[in-house]
This record gives structure tokens, C-alpha cells and sequence, in this order.
């Protein structure tokens, strides 16, 4: 059996150690990787990486930016604010409990509860066992901090479990952003501290992860969302169009926030939408 702690106590490798290269399949997140290892008692920006990345191998772009993160897959890497610039830096702090290359086994107890209480069917599409073969996905990826749990699982056919793969590792750039928000315990939070996170870097948040990162139900609404951040919760949020490939895009600034209420944004929205009702109420007697 495994040892819990296996994956803290175990040493890490030396910056220049040949066990890098056997860990990571592409030559430039090995370099990532022995980057942090290098910097660990001064962490590294993604600046600094990005400069390294160009003495190395002569680029240096956003799929520098992503190798770096892609060291996640196998090492935890801390990102904070540093103290004086207020700079974003990168803290290799350990080995990854959860390595991304690592298969993780869902027991045929796990299988057999998520297609009971989940159906026999893709959750994208509706297709049955009959016209494709379904696999049980998670639905928040494992590096993201996803856990092998019935309420993170779902049933998916192939196509759609692939294709959901292949979407979710283009918005790797922004995973420091996701594990900022994505745990929070409900979608108010989730989009603020998304929005919050962008903010901290001085950028605008794309809509688009707006409603990913919201998780929300069937009844759900993140532009409604949105302006009760807004109008209720007295966030300054500016919304910003532009054009793209023919199409209109739409950016969020976050000007300004409050700090999130004690009692909880949801018993906050609830108590805003009674007294709204009652003020009707009234208006119309």
C-alpha cells in the first residue's frame, strides 16, 4: 500500500538531474522544470521564465507560458504575489499528489454508482451504450483539482469525452486563474475571484470563461450573475466589446470589489430578491 505522505517526503531531483527528461515529454517544460528547481529559493516570474526560455531555445511566447504551468503536471508549483513589485512568481514546493500522467483507477463500485444514479448515457449529447461506447469523465479535470468522487464524475462517449480533453488543455494559459476561483462554493464567488484574478494581472476576463469557471445549474444565468455582482454586491465590472474574427467578443474589467459578505453572496442575493418582491408587493396596493 501507499504511503499518504510518499509523495511529500520523497526527494526532489537536482535542477540538472537526467530524471527531469524521464518525466516530461516535451524538452521545453523539462527546461520549466529545472528552471523552478533552480529558483527555488527565489522564485522565479513568468517574465524571467519566458527571457530563459529564449537564451534556451530562442522563443519565447504564450507556449512558454503553458510549459511553465505544464510542470503542474507532475511537481506542485505555488504562484503568489512578491512582496516590494507585487510581481506574480512561481515556487516549485513539491512532488504532485495527484500526477497528471498517472492513471487514476475508478473502481468498478465508483463505475457502477455513477451510471446508476447518473444514467447510461453521454452527458453532452444523449447518446445510450447502444450507438457509442461511454466512458466516465471528470468533470472538473484532474489538474485542476478535480477528485475521483461521484460528484465530479459523469458519463461521456468517446467523442465528447475527447473532444472535452483536447477544449479544456487549450485553456491552460489560464489555469493559475481557474484554481484561483474554481473550489469557491458558489457561482458568485467563482466568477468574482476569476474576475478578481485577471484584475491582479492587469487584464480583462474573456466571457467566455465567465460561464466555465460559474458551474452553475440548469436554472443558472452567469450574465445574471454578473450584474448582481454589479448591482447588488457593489462591484465595479465594465463590460468591453471588440471584434473578432467577424464576431463580437465580449471582455469584463474589474474596476473595483467589496469584500465578500460574512453570512455568504447567496443569502445576500436571496434577501435582495425578498425585498425586491415585497417592494412590488406594495407598489401595488
Amino acid at each position: 500500500m501507499t504511503d499518504m505522505n510518499e509523495t511529500t517526503e520523497r526527494p526532489l531531483p537536482e535542477w540538472d538531474s537526467a530524471e527531469i527528461d524521464t518525466l516530461f515529454t516535451s524538452r521545453e517544460t523539462a527546461e520549466a522544470a529545472r528552471f523552478l528547481l533552480m529558483r527555488r529559493e527565489d522564485p522565479p516570474t513568468m517574465d524571467e521564465w519566458i527571457e530563459r526560455s529564449r537564451e534556451v531555445f530562442g522563443k519565447g511566447n504564450v507556449h512558454s507560458q503553458r510549459r511553465l504551468r505544464e510542470v503542474r503536471d507532475r511537481f506542485t508549483v505555488d504562484s503568489y504575489r512578491r512582496n516590494g513589485d507585487g510581481k506574480w512568481v512561481y515556487r516549485l514546493a513539491g512532488w504532485s499528489e495527484t500526477p497528471v500522467g498517472d492513471n487514476v483507477k475508478i473502481s468498478a463500485r465508483l463505475q457502477a454508482e455513477v451510471f446508476s444514479v447518473k444514467g447510461r448515457f453521454c452527458a453532452m449529447c444523449g447518446v445510450g451504450p447502444r450507438d457509442a461506447r461511454l466512458q466516465i469523465d471528470h468533470i472538473l479535470p484532474r489538474s485542476w483539482g478535480g477528485k475521483t468522487e461521484l460528484e465530479n464524475l459523469e458519463p461521456l462517449c468517446q467523442a465528447h469525452n475527447n473532444g472535452k480533453r483536447a477544449f479544456f488543455e487549450s485553456l491552460s494559459p489560464y489555469s493559475d486563474a481557474f484554481a484561483q476561483a474554481i473550489h469557491r462554493p458558489n457561482p458568485w464567488e467563482r466568477i468574482g475571484e476569476l474576475l478578481k484574478a485577471f484584475a491582479n494581472k492587469g487584464e480583462f476576463t474573456p466571457s467566455e470563461l465567465i460561464e466555465i469557471v460559474a458551474r452553475d445549474t440548469h436554472r443558472g444565468d452567469p450574465k445574471k450573475r454578473l450584474r448582481e455582482l454589479r448591482f447588488v454586491l457593489g462591484w465595479d465590472i465594465a463590460p468591453h466589446r471588440f471584434k473578432e474574427n467577424g464576431l463580437t467578443a465580449v471582455s469584463y474589467e474589474l474596476r473595483a470589489w467589496e469584500p465578500w459578505p460574512p453570512e455568504g453572496a447567496p443569502e445576500v442575493i436571496r434577501k435582495y430578491e425578498r425585498d425586491r418582491k415585497r417592494r412590488k408587493g406594495d407598489d401595488g396596493d
